[in-house]
């Protein structure tokens, strides 16, 4: 009974011991995770603008993916700390887009902007490089029925193009 005892225990033992060793495990567990990070393109998973967003840079790859020579260049903005005034804040996308064409119409000189901010959207003035303007616009802003225009600070295009000229 000893000797069937001890070869049970022999053979438990030489059972749990591993043959080799695996070659599948790294010497380092963060070497799959660095591996991800040197291949990893974040530009491969950027949206596409919505339309009637500001122009910016072009990247590389997507003149490649182009392909073509009839696809203009956009130009770069460049963005810098500044200010807007804030015309208009609600909760529905359409009475944003209906108060953002008014403002549109009443200054036509002006760039306005609908920003979400969920749950609310704000249509926001301006490309101003400085307080005083911002302020001044939004006293006219207010003569023209918009009491509640303030200047924000949020960051905006430095020399923007002249916005498009709607025709009713």
């Amino acid at each position: 009974m000893k000797a069937l005892m001890l070869v049970l225990v022999g053979l438990m033992i030489a059972g749990c011991g591993a043959t080799r060793e695996s070659a599948d495990v790294p010497d380092d567990p963060n070497a799959r995770l660095r591996q991800f990070e040197s291949d990893f393109r974040p530009s491969d998973y950027d949206p596409e603008p919505a339309p009637g967003t500001p122009p910016t840079q072009e990247r590389p790859d997507q003149r490649e993916a182009a392909n073509t020579e009839e696809t203009p260049t956009v130009a770069f903005q460049e963005e810098v700390q500044g200010y807007r005034v804030q015309v208009y804040s609600t909760t529905s996308i359409d009475s944003a887009k209906v108060k953002k064409l008014e403002c549109e119409s009443l200054f036509p000189g002006e760039r306005f902007y609908l920003d979400y901010d969920p749950p609310t959207y704000k249509i926001r003035a301006g490309n101003f490089l400085t307080k005083y303007p911002a302020d001044r616009f939004a006293r006219q802003l207010a003569a023209h029925g918009y009491p509640d225009a303030w200047p924000v600070p949020q960051r905006v295009y430095k020399d923007p193009p002249a916005p498009p000229i709607r025709t009713p």
